[in-house]
């Protein structure tokens, strides 16, 4: 760049001050949407101004820039109203999500301006950064995108989850107060503590019911017994003939002794006392049963309540699907579905590819004139600095040097200045020392 040079001597010190004019093309920018974006792209426009006919590129450039930090707003826009959070503090929050990534984005690629291209290294990690930062910006988007089909899912999720709840609380809870036949997962969490519980008169119907059942089976025995004696007695009377028997016909002396003992075994056997004991069971098991159909309905009721309370906490407890909830239902959705997979990861992509594109454009796009230009300008200024350090250099050290030869001229002036007081004060002293010596003498020659 071709540029002026003022030397303006100076009175003092005659030194000189050197100042730069840039030469200006004819066609410089003028103000507007596109000078903008070109700045959004990191341009500088002074030296684009010397090949204007990339003013385009770089606009179109910095309008891709501007689309990634728009996105990225809109991004977190999205994300931010899923949870109803004010107006107030979405928008600011979003725009300023949006200058960040712009930000960034801008200084990807302002960074490669004037460097001939990036290397092979330089661009993968630079995509990599972009990959990221698509990653962050473009799971919101594609969560709104699905957002219909991912609350349905949500809800249809939740509501499975609240089904198999209270399945498993009712079969933890038997309304009739029993053990659940099946308690394998019946933890704490599914065991309600519900006050009336009719396990006591349970317990004592089952300990009546045994004590109905043994007198039913000793009572089964005895009349057993009796039935075989009877039979064997008649058999004896009949005259009926076998083993034991005598085979007389008619009330004999076997006859009369085989009724006799049936009826002392009868007398003997207590099933009077039996059939009490059965009377007063059955009774007892009757009277439990009346007191256990109150109880049971009361406690079926009280259960039935807490399970109700329990699955409505559930309910509450699941407020607003989050971040997380919307991610695992679109996982799911794509494991149902292979379309929902298939179409979740192109779009997943293509907003990444979005993001990434201010990078990749640079890296696709040959180095323009305006690199040329840049490149050759920082060439320049780094000379110019470096002779502008070395000026400034040269002057300090040569006012340093100034400077020390004046200190030292002073301090043998100031050396000198002393001596000379010196000498006229010994002269002075030795001037009135003569002159006490001539006064003193004078005296003495008065006196003589």
């Amino acid at each position: 760049m071709t540029e002026t040079v003022l030397i303006r001597p100076q009175t003092d010190d005659d030194t000189v001050e050197i100042k730069r004019e840039p030469y200006r093309p004819s066609r410089p920018a003028r103000m507007g949407p596109g000078r903008v974006l070109r700045h959004i792209a990191g341009v500088d426009e002074t030296i684009l101004d010397w090949a204007p006919e990339e003013r385009h590129r770089y606009t179109r450039l910095g309008a891709i820039v501007l689309n990634t930090g728009l996105m990225a707003a809109l991004s977190m826009y999205v994300l931010l109203g899923s949870h109803q959070i004010s107006p107030l503090i979405l928008v600011p929050a979003a725009l300023t999500w949006g200058y960040i990534v712009l930000s960034f984005d801008r200084w990807l690629v302002s960074n490669t301006h004037g460097t001939g291209g990036m290397g092979t290294g330089t661009f993968i990690a630079r995509t990599a950064i972009s990959v990221l930062m698509g990653l962050v910006v473009a799971e919101p988007l594609l969560l709104w995108m699905f957002g219909t089909d991912i609350h349905t899912q949500i809800n249809q999720t939740r509501a499975e989850s609240i089904e198999t709840y209270e399945s498993t609380l009712k079969r933890c809870n038997p309304l009739d107060g029993e053990a659940p036949k099946d308690a394998a997962g019946c933890s704490k969490e599914f065991t309600l503590n519900v006050p009336g519980a009719p396990r006591p008169l349970l317990d004592a119907k089952a300990a009546a019911e045994r004590e109905r059942d043994k007198a039913k089976t000793d009572i089964a025995a005895i009349d057993t017994e009796i039935n075989r004696r009877e039979d064997l007695a008649r058999q004896e009377c009949n005259g009926t003939k076998g083993n034991g028997l005598s085979g007389r016909v008619g009330e004999g002396p076997n006859c009369r002794q085989l009724r006799g003992e049936t009826q002392q075994y009868k007398a003997s056997s207590g099933r009077a006392d039996r059939q009490d004991e059965l009377d007063a069971a059955n009774t007892k098991i009757s009277g439990i049963d009346a007191q256990l159909a109150a109880a049971s309905q009361t406690y079926s009721q009280n259960v039935t309540a807490a399970i109700k309370q329990r699955v409505e906490q559930k309910k509450a407890d699941m407020d607003r699907p989050g971040l997380l909830d919307q991610e695992k239902a679109l996982t799911e959705l794509g494991g149902q579905n292979f379309f929902v997979l298939f179409q979740s990861n192109l779009v997943r992509l293509l907003l990444m590819v979005l993001d990434c594109l201010p990078v990749l454009v640079k890296k696709m796009t040959r180095p323009t004139t305006y690199d040329g230009l840049l490149s050759r300008q920082l060439t320049v200024d780094n000379r110019l600095h470096e002779k502008t350090l070395k000026n400034r250099s040269e002057r300090e050290v040569g006012d340093l040097d100034v400077q020390i030869q004046q200190n030292e001229h002073n301090v043998r002036v100031r050396k000198e200045r002393i001596e000379e007081q010196g000498r006229d004060a010994e002269a002075d002293r030795q001037t009135n020392i003569d002159a006490q010596i001539e006064e003193l003498a004078r005296r003495l020659r008065g006196d003589a």
